[in-house]
């Protein structure tokens, strides 16, 4: 076998290679600076939802009071003959 004929086809092919992951590297580059951007809005997007809508959600001490009633309105209950709810 020829060792000097290889020798010299490996210098292209690592050259190649190079570019190759010279390329690759850019455009993964590129994908996540895209998808940092994306991220970035939809964060921006979620917090001015939440600020707009903050009005209308209950806050934990008002839900946790009708919630307990609720379960216990739930646990707590017996049927009449008609298969009514009698509290």
């Amino acid at each position: 076998m020829n060792y000097q004929d290889l020798a010299e086809h490996s210098g292209v092919l690592v050259a190649l290679l190079s570019v190759f992951a010279g390329i690759s590297g850019l455009l993964i580059w590129r994908m996540f600076s895209r998808v940092e951007r994306k991220l970035d809005e939809v964060l921006q997007l979620c917090c001015e939802c939440q600020r707009e809508t903050a009005e209308r959600f209950v806050f934990k001490e008002e839900f946790r009071s009708e919630r307990d009633s609720l379960w216990s309105a739930v646990n707590s209950h017996s049927h009449s003959q008609d298969g009514r709810v009698v509290r």
